[in-house]
């Protein structure tokens, strides 16, 4: 797969998206008009418009011979590689941190206030819909594409370098509801890259997709806000030490998984 074929896939991805959510929502608005309820109807909206559209770019461009009965198999999997996927996950969320900090970061050392406006929902029916999208459909949807599809195929024509970059950058593009995203998104791609060409197995990538996002939903509903948890906001020698030691621990566990693999 060439880099433009990349770029326009990820494109293709979001163009998709973007016509299923308007082919429920418009005809839904045109007959019903507006209901006073739109969990159900936002809920629903959001799964079947991501599985819709990675659905499609599987079946119109990948067409993927996938053998699921062997992909379930406990035997090839390295349990000793499990054990360190929480580790580098709790390393990639201190590290990542100062960058979606990063607004608040120059309020701080210019003197401004910052104060957490995060608000945790306490509709539970929109909770459920949040936890089936980010829990189970993103890690599984996105690590088929990103990794599976578009990495694989990327290294097929391309240094393994280079696949890593342009598939961790589509990665990037397709979360990028805020600008202090691209960059943690990036990182967290260059790493679940890095595993998958490292054992070849999107298992691993899933189960660590799964862990990073269940850190961020279980601290958004426990009442404090993920850009606010553990230190809060005093951008000290404290909170640098704290992202230093992220750094830290997500490369001892990619070592460590590099290690076990090799065994």
């Amino acid at each position: 797969m060439s880099i433009i074929k990349a770029f326009l896939y990820t494109v293709l991805a979001f163009v998709f998206w973007t016509i299923i959510q308007l082919a429920i929502l418009l005809p839904i608005k045109h007959l019903i008009g507006e209901p006073d309820d739109i969990t159900h109807i936002f809920g629903i909206t959001k799964i079947t418009s991501v599985v819709g559209a990675f659905l499609l770019i599987y079946f119109f461009f990948w067409k993927p011979n996938f053998d699921l009965k062997k992909a379930l198999k406990v035997e090839n999997y390295n349990p000793r590689i499990y054990l360190y996927l929480p580790l580098i996950g709790i390393g990639l969320l201190l590290m990542n941190k100062p960058f979606w900090d990063f607004n608040k970061i120059l309020e701080y050392y210019q003197g401004t206030s910052t104060n957490d406006k995060f608000i945790s929902s306490k509709n539970n029916i929109a909770l459920i819909y949040s936890l089936i999208s980010t829990l189970l459909i993103a890690p599984i949807v996105e690590e088929l594409f990103f990794r599976k599809f578009l990495l694989n195929k990327l290294s097929i024509k391309n240094k393994p370098i280079i696949a890593l970059i342009v598939s961790s950058i589509c990665f990037s593009i397709m979360h990028i509801e805020t600008p202090n995203n691209l960059i943690p998104t990036f990182i967290s791609g260059i790493i679940l890259g890095i595993i998958y060409l490292k054992t070849k197995k999107i298992g691993y990538c899933i189960i660590l997709h799964f862990i990073v996002n269940l850190i961020i939903v279980s601290t958004n509903n426990i009442g404090t806000s993920y850009d606010n948890w553990l230190i809060g906001y005093n951008f000290d020698f404290i909170y640098w030490l704290i992202f230093g030691l992220g750094t830290c621990i997500t490369l001892i566990g990619m070592k460590k998984i590099t290690t076990a693999n090799n065994v």
